[in-house]
């Protein structure tokens, strides 16, 4: 079994600041969300090509593109990119292609969590004193 994503064509994306990706469907996509941007160097905007980013959703059709997802998202500020236009007859589309999900709550915390087995190993590993002498 194989897993291909959804491809989203994108019909715009704005030279702004935080740089703001419009796709010519309902994106479907939350805030939070990973996504890699696939832009042709036909269509401008080449900065953008295989730029892995988070979004944020501004509506059904458009969401903003940050640069990192932890700790703080940092916009992408696209205004001194280059312009980006559909052209005329295009070989290939420009696209977002989903490549993760933002965040979602925890509906059934795994068992470790509740044995507080992570706390005792992390306890041990502070309290852990090496008796070798280790070259670094």
């Amino acid at each position: 079994m194989s897993f291909t994503p959804d491809r989203l064509a994108i019909s715009s994306i704005s030279q702004a600041n935080p740089c703001v990706v419009t796709t010519s469907t309902n994106h479907n996509m939350t805030t939070g969300q990973v996504v890699r941007l696939h832009v042709p160097q036909t269509y401008g905007m080449v900065e953008l090509n295989q730029r892995q980013v988070s979004i944020t959703v501004l509506t059904p059709t458009t969401f903003s593109i940050q640069a990192t997802q932890v700790p703080s998202t940092v916009n992408i500020d696209s205004t001194r990119f280059a312009a980006f236009s559909v052209p005329s007859n295009p070989q290939f589309t420009a696209e977002v292609i989903p490549i993760g999900s933002g965040p979602t709550s925890i509906s059934s915390p795994s068992p470790y969590a509740t044995l507080n087995i992570a706390d005792s190993l992390v306890g041990d590993a502070t309290t852990n004193i090496s008796t070798t002498p280790i070259p670094f």
